[in-house]
């Protein structure tokens, strides 16, 4: 009957400690949170530009963009465009490249990779996807 008793307090230890482990592991599933919060953009005769704003701790020392243009049937994402550079937390910045082959009207251009000083590497298919900006020439 000892024998039974221990057996339960035992298989009662090991749930408990598998259900401290998966609540700790929980958060690290989740991903990294967006780093970058893009608030405003404009495309002037091929020329994008676009204002962001660093929401993370750590400085970001490059950026990957992905472009879609909103108008016509084949319209796909593509990498646009990659900005180095040192981007500290809170401070907005605005960058402009040329867009890559015929500009579209509109765009919608979304945060694709982030690169942080710390040595982690965000990225839009593993962690918490950032809300897109829809860009026009108006």
């Amino acid at each position: 009957m000892e024998f039974c008793r221990s057996q339960r307090v035992y298989s009662g230890w090991a749930l408990l400690g598998v259900c401290i482990a998966l609540v700790s592991v929980q958060p690290s599933q989740a991903g990294i949170a967006c780093p970058v919060m893009l608030y405003g953009g404009k495309i002037d005769q091929g020329t994008v530009s676009v204002s962001f704003m660093n929401r993370g701790k750590a400085p970001i020392r490059e950026l990957g963009l992905s472009c879609t243009p909103l108008q016509g049937q084949n319209a796909k994402r593509s990498d646009c465009h990659t900005e180095d550079g040192v981007f500290f937390p809170g401070t907005p910045y605005t960058i402009s490249f040329n867009y890559p082959g015929k500009t579209p009207r509109t765009m919608s251009l979304s945060l694709k990779t982030a690169f942080l000083s710390d040595g982690v590497r965000w990225t839009s298919i593993h962690d918490q996807p950032c809300k897109s900006l829809k860009v026009t020439n108006r």
